[in-house]
C-alpha cells in the first residue's frame, strides 16, 4: 500500500494534484510548496472535503476565511467559491469530491454485511 509521503510530489511552479491509486478525479492529494495557493474556484456539482494531512494553510469558503492544520477536516459545499493559501511550510491535503446526488448511493454502498 502506498504511503502519503511516497505519493506526495511538489513543484516549484504550482501546486500538484495527484490521483490516488487510479481514483479518477474524486480522490486526490493536493501538494503545495511554501506560498503556493489553489486558485479561487467552485465545483457546481460536488461538495469538496479536505483532510489536512501535513502542514497548515488558510482556507477561504465563500466570504469566510480560517486556518486549518494537520488533522482538520473542511467542507466546501457545491457551488461555493473556495481557495487554499499555503504558509511557510509544505501543505498536503487529501481532497474528496462527492456529488450531492450520490449521498444516498454512498450510504447504501457503505452498509456492512456481517457473516
Amino acid at each position: 500500500m502506498p504511503k502519503v509521503n511516497l505519493l506526495a510530489t511538489f513543484s516549484p511552479d504550482r501546486y500538484n494534484k495527484i490521483s490516488i491509486n487510479g481514483a479518477q478525479g474524486l480522490l486526490r492529494l493536493l501538494c503545495l510548496e511554501q506560498g503556493q495557493s489553489v486558485p479561487l474556484h467552485k465545483h457546481s456539482n460536488g461538495d469538496e472535503y479536505f483532510y489536512v494531512i501535513k502542514g497548515k494553510g488558510k482556507i477561504k469558503i465563500g466570504e469566510k476565511e480560517a486556518e486549518a492544520e494537520s488533522d482538520c477536516i473542511v467542507k466546501a459545499p457545491a457551488g461555493v467559491l473556495h481557495q487554499w493559501k499555503n504558509g511557510p511550510q509544505r501543505l498536503i491535503l487529501l481532497s474528496v469530491v462527492i456529488p450531492p446526488l450520490s449521498y444516498e448511493v454512498a450510504d447504501e454502498a457503505t452498509k456492512m454485511e456481517f457473516v
